[in-house]
This record gives C-alpha cells, structure tokens and sequence, in this order.
C-alpha cells in the first residue's frame, strides 16, 4: 500500500513538472505531447491508487488487469518524454546560439565604439598610431598617420623604407637606427623630427616606440605614435612675432632692416619657395678691413661709410619682395626671392661693382680704397638643403672663401666643399 501511494506522489509531481513547464519554456517545447503526458502521468497516478486498495481490500480478481495497466504507463511515460528531450535540447541550443549572438554583437558594437573613439581622440590630438612586426619590418598604420603624411589610405601601403625617405635625411637616419636598436635591446624611444608631405609642406612631429614582446619573450613588434605638432610650433612663432611687432624692424644707422627682419623674412620666404618648388638666393657682403677704416678715420666717418654702403648696394637693380639687412657690424645681407645660385651670384657681382663705384678711401688698406668680399648661395630645392639656416651657413662659408682668396672678389657655395667632408668623415 505505502509503495503505491509512493508511485501515485511520484506520478502527480512529474504531472506539476510538466505543466509548469509547458507554461514556463520559452519556446514550445512540448508541443502537441503536453495533454498526452498529462493523461499518461494522471492514468499512472490513478492507478497506482487502485493497486493500493486492491491489494488492501483484497481485490485480487482485479490485480492483474491493474498491473498491466501500470505496465502500461511505466512504458508510456519515457517513450512520450523522449522527443520532448529531444526537442528540449534543441531549444536550449537555439536559445544559447541566440544568446551567444546577442554578446558577440554587444562586443562588435563595443569594439566599434572604441575604434569611433580612437579615431576621434586621433584626429583631436593629431596622434597617429602605428605598427611595425619583427622581423619583416611590415608597417601598419591608423588613419590618423595618413592624415599627418598628407596621404590617402586607398592610394599608398605603409613600407619602412619609403616611410622613413619622408623624413628630412638626418631625421629618417637617427629613426632607423632608433628602430633597430629599440628592436634588438627591447627598449623604447621618443624623436623629434621634420617630416616632408608629398606637396612639400614641412610638418613637425615627435615619433615614440616601444618594443612588444611574443609569447617566447621574444620582440615581436614595435608600437608606437607620431604626434603632429606642427599647429602648436606656428603658434609660438606667431606668439613671438606678435609679441616683436611693437619693437623697430630698421637698423637706425643705416635704415635697413635690421637682422630680425631679415630672420623673419628669411623664414618665410623659405617657407613659400618649399611650396611652390621656387629657388631663393642670398648674398652676404662684408666691408674688408673695416676696424681699421674706425681706428683711421674715427667713429663718426666709420658710420657715414656705412650708410654710404648701404644705400649703394640698395640701390642696384632688384625685384620687388628683394629683403637687404644690416646682418651683422660690417655685413649686409640681400634676400633674393626666385634667384637661383647663378642669380645670386649675378647680383653679388653687380653689389660688388657698386661698392668699388664708390671709390672710399681706406688708408687703412693696401689698396687705398674700401673694397668689399661677398658670398652667394641659393635653395634650389628639398634634396638640396631642408632649412632656412643652411641658407645662411652656405651664404656664410662662400663669403670666407673669397676673404681666403684675397678678398675684393664674389665666391658662390661649392657643393665640393660640403662632399669632401663628407668623404673625409666617412
């Protein structure tokens, strides 16, 4: 009797069980079973009770036809459940690929907002990121790299080689070398450098890396960034130019631009001869032996011979934007925009021809007479010289030339000169 009361409870929970989770599933895994296994499991209870007070009131004609049909309902109730199973699992995998979906597309939304944000913080901050393997040395760049290289992603692949040619010579030098040591010793490194835009625009960049190690230990990659600070370097020399324009740009001695205007001009008119691909030509002029013109004639006839000098090498024949300056005591410097070195030395020897014209007396001189020495130079373009001191440097060294010479003559830069002491240091 207890047994069959037991199997009864048995039959009513499994029948709770279903009902519940016919009502509780979130697809319908039960189907058209659920009525059957309800029949099924409330048949099985039933008649587990009739077993039960068969066999306590001593029904024994009704025993076996009571047990076959408890038979019955044991094997009923697996092969009913059994495609229930089967349906059950395939629910609970649709509702875990469905879920398993939903997080993959939460992390592709996430990934895709943390790329908006970088690209956003790049563009803000003008940072560029970049990615070089070991040992291929295969380059990768963000978007904002090709922003600061003034390229487009679609028309250029990022290589090594043609990424540090954009560099100025020194600069890509200094970084290759950088790369490789950051490469071989784990290390890291931060550059300034000059950068040069396929238009010729010069930006200013700092370059930072750091060595990445693989699984083994090993550098499998350089990372790093290239911040633009080009906007912040215009901003200071604007700064300083604002802060400068209350100040007098004219020499008070001889009324030319004093040697300020002359940096600011040189400045600028290198910058537009890198854009439009033009030359620019300068001339350095000093008046020879002129100390001892001061200690012969004295101080006041010293500064009369200077503005005579001056005004004379103003007054040959120049193009408009043409820049002369008092560059140092007994310097005066001509800015000629669009003149190449055979330009400039042209007019060095019409500005050497004008001071000898002057015919000054110089009791101080061999000769008796003021002579002057001048040197030319001129920016031909970027694979010529990269900046606007170079110019002056140039213009400088061929001035010391024809001071070397004997003086009284005009010397233009020879390219020589730099070569051979190249091949002397190499």
């Amino acid at each position: 009797m207890l047994a069959n009361t037991f199997g009864a409870i048995a039959y009513i929970a499994m029948a709770f069980a279903v009902n519940n989770l016919a009502m509780a599933s979130e697809t319908s895994v039960l189907g058209r079973r659920r009525g059957a296994l309800l029949a099924v499991l409330s048949t099985g209870a039933l008649v587990q009770m009739l077993l039960g007070l068969a066999a306590h009131f001593n029904f024994t004609s009704a025993l076996p036809a009571l047990r076959i049909l408890a038979a019955f309902c044991l094997v009923a109730v697996p092969l009913n459940f059994w495609p229930v199973v089967s349906r059950l699992k395939r629910g609970q995998l649709r509702i875990l690929n469905t879920r398993l979906l939903a997080r993959a597309q939460r992390a592709e939304a996430a990934v895709a907002a943390a790329r908006n944000w970088l690209a956003l913080a790049e563009r803000s901050g003008h940072v560029g990121h970049w990615q070089l393997s070991v040992p291929d040395y295969h380059l990768c760049w963000s978007d904002e790299m090709y922003r600061i290289h003034g390229l487009w992603r679609e028309h250029y692949t990022p290589r090594l080689e043609s990424a540090l040619a954009a560099f100025h010579p020194v600069d890509g030098k200094r970084i290759g070398v950088l790369l490789q040591e950051a490469a071989a010793n784990q290390g890291e490194f931060e550059v300034a450098a000059r950068l040069r835009r396929p238009d010729g625009e010069i930006r200013h960049v700092i370059l930072r890396g750091a060595a990445a190690l693989d699984g083994d230990g090993q550098v499998g990659e350089l990372n790093g960034v290239l911040v633009d600070v080009t906007e912040p370097k215009r901003a200071e020399a604007q700064l300083a130019l604002s802060g400068s324009r209350g100040l007098p740009l004219e020499d008070e001695l001889t009324g030319l631009a004093d040697r300020r205007q002359f940096d600011l001009s040189l400045g600028y008119e290198f910058k537009r001869a890198v854009r439009s691909r033009k030359p620019l030509g300068m001339v350095l002029l000093e008046i020879e032996h002129f100390p001892n013109y001061g200690a012969y004639y004295g101080a006041l006839e010293a500064d009369a011979c200077l503005r005579v000098v001056a005004q004379a090498v103003q007054a040959v024949p120049r193009r408009t934007g043409d820049v002369v300056a008092r560059y140092g005591a007994t310097e005066i410097a001509v800015l000629l925009p669009l003149a190449d070195s055979a330009g400039a030395q042209r007019v060095a020897t019409q500005i050497l021809e004008a001071v000898r014209a002057l015919g000054l007396p110089n009791a101080g001189q061999e000769a008796g007479i003021l002579t002057a020495s001048c040197g030319a130079a001129a920016f031909v373009g970027m694979d010529d010289l990269y900046n606007p001191m170079e110019l002056t440097r140039r213009a400088a060294r061929a001035l010391a030339d024809a001071k070397e010479m004997g003086g009284n003559r005009v010397c233009g830069y020879r390219e020589v000169e730099l070569l051979g002491v190249l091949a002397t240091r190499a």
